[in-house]
């Protein structure tokens, strides 16, 4: 062991995974978390999109198997539906239907509220691993360039901790850019991207005598024309959620007929079904402004030790395209391939960059698509990505191998590169190639489940 305690802000996913790994490093690992946390809490107010899905890829998963042995069967027993990304998903794409053939990719669809509970309980397991609940952290502990600790409130008194080393884990919500600047180590202005998304969700009972063909059905937004998308997916094995997408200004309302009315308004009208007939389980909440940012602390060059940051506290992408919960995934599994060669609070800019390295693909995949609502001229290479991200979705119907190639890419399994192979490049181009000005060459029929 490096040294003997670590302390993790924030005792939400991110946090969770961070302090099951610092668990094998450091002898007493304290999670300090500003909501009060019961043992099966539900919503809770730090963690406002648990209100919405959340998606774990397929790559997110196979890092909670890691450091979670048997997470998958302890998710299925919890209600998890496990979702074939080809066969049991209906979606609707610009040019028409995805193909329904099965694709070998299966993930949970499972509560944000579930799946936090499964690994707080893991974590809490931990002979070394304690939280302290309803504390608020007002600033960082700090001697000569390094931090040594946290101060803030609980309970109406003053509240100060000591560690060897601080992870912030507190999310989109982090205060660590003002803390740091208080400290005198400023951070250059982040990177931002606006698709000006909202999203409104709601949870519903199962309606058993619905005979449904699939587990997930979705329509996307594409810029820069579709504004509306939706979706509704099985979860928690009771309920289905029910989240209706606005892009580039268009907000979905959060009253029963504007909410019913604009599922109306998609072509794929399961989801207008699935509202009209089931019971509603919780209000209907919506949530706004759902930008991208990129904090870029591994470009501070006198970086305190003792201090590293992680999760959404570093990037938050559009949740739009699920990949925070995998992204943090990545950032712990980072951390505990580092600490083995590394004293990580001597060295924190060798995680800190790892952190940056990570998030570069999700981060130009989720941005490239939301600056396609923008009026500004982009970068050649933006645009270039653009329109060849337009042109592989336009042969997606029609194209099962095309359609795999891209699930791969979407569930962080493959890199983007792949979708400039040659099989997949020759289906794309000669699909522009054939194209007839005025003609619809692609079937806009609803495709059905298929079987092997």
């Amino acid at each position: 062991m490096y040294s003997d305690r670590a302390l993790v802000i924030g005792a939400g996913f991110a946090g969770l995974l961070a302090a099951r790994v610092l668990s094998e490093s450091y002898g007493d690992v304290v999670l300090v978390e500003r909501d009060e946390i019961a043992a099966e809490t539900e919503h809770r107010a730090g963690i406002p999109q648990a209100h919405h899905p959340h998606t774990l890829l397929a790559r997110g998963a196979e890092v909670l198997e890691a450091l979670f042995p048997l997470f998958g069967a302890e998710l299925a027993a919890a209600g998890a539906v496990r979702t074939d990304l080809g066969s049991d998903v209906l979606t609707r794409l610009p040019a028409g239907w995805a193909p329904r053939d099965p694709a070998g990719l299966a993930v949970p669809s499972v509560t944000r509220v579930t799946i936090e509970r499964i690994i707080r309980r893991r974590v809490l397991k931990l002979p070394n691993v304690s939280l302290v609940d309803g504390v608020t952290i007002d600033g960082l502990l700090h001697d000569r360039g390094t931090v040594t600790g946290v101060h803030g409130r609980r309970g109406g008194r003053s509240f100060t901790d000591y560690a060897d080393l601080v992870v912030d884990a507190s999310g989109r919500t982090t205060k660590l850019v003002s803390w740091l600047a208080e400290l005198g180590v400023h951070c250059p202005a982040p990177m931002i991207v606006n698709s000006h998304l909202s999203c409104t969700s709601r949870l519903y009972h199962v309606n058993r005598d619905l005979k449904l063909d699939w587990k997930l059905a979705r329509e996307a937004t594409h810029a820069p024309s579709t504004r509306r998308g939706g979706s509704v997916s099985s979860v928690d094995d009771e309920l289905w959620f029910v989240t209706l997408f606005g892009a580039g200004g268009d907000v979905p309302p959060t009253d029963e007929d504007g909410f019913l009315a604009h599922a109306a308004s998609l072509e794929c009208q399961d989801i207008a079904e699935i509202i009209k007939t089931a019971t509603p389980a919780s209000e209907i909440h919506r949530a706004d402004n759902l930008r991208s940012r990129w904090n870029r602390y591994h470009r501070v060059p006198n970086w305190p030790r003792g201090l590293l940051a992680l999760g959404d506290a570093v990037v938050s992408l559009n949740p739009l395209y699920g990949h925070g919960m995998t992204l943090a995934a990545l950032n712990c599994a980072d951390l505990r391939d580092l600490l083995k060669d590394h004293d990580l609070a001597k060295e924190p800019l060798v995680f800190q960059r790892a952190v940056a390295r990570t998030a570069q693909l999700p981060w130009t995949s989720a941005t490239t698509a939301d600056l396609g609502w923008s009026q500004k001229k982009l970068p050649r290479g933006t645009r270039f990505r653009q329109w060849y991200t337009r042109r592989l979705v336009e042969a997606i119907p029609g194209n099962p191998q095309v359609h795999r190639a891209f699930l791969r890419v979407s569930q962080m399994l493959d890199h983007p590169n792949t979708l400039y192979r040659p099989a997949v490049l020759w289906r794309i181009t000669g699909r522009i190639m054939r194209r007839t000005p005025g003609r619809v060459l692609l079937s806009g029929r609803r495709p059905r489940a298929t079987e092997r």
